[in-house]
């Protein structure tokens, strides 16, 4: 099984939104929001990479860390 994760920004009506999408083999199995109130776009990364590759994931190809 292939775990990986990434992060998605779209731009919204009220700006941008942010979250980190947690695949397995090529499928979503969780999805985990940024609140734009809490935590800078640094912040969230450090915080979410860190989570998730303590528990076996690896950052998805053609992604960028800050």
């Amino acid at each position: 099984m292939t775990k990986t994760y990434k992060f998605v920004c779209r731009s919204t009506r009220r700006g941008f939104t942010e979250w980190a999408s947690i695949m397995e083999d090529d499928t979503e199995v969780k999805r985990i929001d940024r609140d734009v109130q809490v935590e800078t776009v640094r912040q969230f990364r450090e915080r979410v990479g860190a989570q998730l590759e303590a528990e076996g994931y690896r950052l998805a190809d053609h992604q960028y860390t800050l």
